[in-house]
């Protein structure tokens, strides 16, 4: 149950920034499909992942001492 509530709010989050990062790319003037354009949908996909990793990483860090 836990797994699926964390799957739906990292969805949310990553779509949330997705749709951002689109509608900039759209509203700018050259409005093209450049690499940096998609790098930037990547990234908005990969970003909340390191948050979770950092955040496990200071836990285990914090309850191994």
């Amino acid at each position: 149950m836990t797994e699926t509530i964390l799957l739906t709010l990292y969805a949310l989050v990553a779509l949330l920034f997705l749709e951002m990062t689109y509608r900039e790319g759209e509203m700018s003037l050259a409005g093209g499909w450049d690499i940096m354009r998609v790098v930037g949908l990547l990234y908005c996909l990969a970003w909340p992942l390191l948050i979770v990793h950092v955040s496990i990483v200071a836990y285990r860090d914090r309850h191994a001492r």
